[in-house]
């Protein structure tokens, strides 16, 4: 898809964002490479965190999902160590192309909020299955120590 209307289809352009959210291509030359930045939720551990997410959309996008990952360390069950998002969205067999990078990052802001655990592939899901105490508490500790600008 040629730059312009990626942008154009991304509302680049109009620069209407979200309050909780924001996102832009890295570079202008190259509509494929994007960071987006989630404001953690109010009233979730998460709050008063400022997370960034590196975007990498397909060569055929939007027919195929984009990849994006937290580059900002994060506790949580739907997000990996490396920053990878577990979310069904994401994956090939249910993306839509309807989608647009928008929609996802406020997929994922709501996804900070209210967890959906797929699984015990990390330490936060079980935490968050088995003690939700602690998990809030982790999770706060991490966002204060990785996330908060100070």
């Amino acid at each position: 898809m040629h730059k312009h209307l990626i942008y154009q289809r991304e509302g680049i352009y109009k620069a209407d964002f979200p309050e909780f959210c924001s996102y832009g291509p890295v570079c202008w030359e190259d509509p494929l490479k994007w960071q987006g930045v989630i404001f953690g939720p109010p009233y979730s551990p998460y709050e008063g965190g400022v997370f960034f997410l590196s975007i990498d959309l397909p060569q055929d996008y939007p027919s195929k999902p984009p990849t994006i990952k937290f580059t900002t360390k994060v506790f949580h069950p739907n997000i990996d160590d490396e920053g990878t998002v577990y979310v069904d969205i994401l994956e090939e067999e249910h993306w839509k192309p309807i989608h647009t990078i928008e929609s996802l990052l406020v997929s994922l802001c709501s996804l900070l909020g209210d967890p959906d655990p797929l699984g015990n592939f990390n330490e936060s899901c079980v935490l968050y299955r088995d003690d939700r105490e602690e998990y809030y508490k982790v999770a706060r500790e991490w966002t204060r120590k990785y996330a908060t600008l100070e």
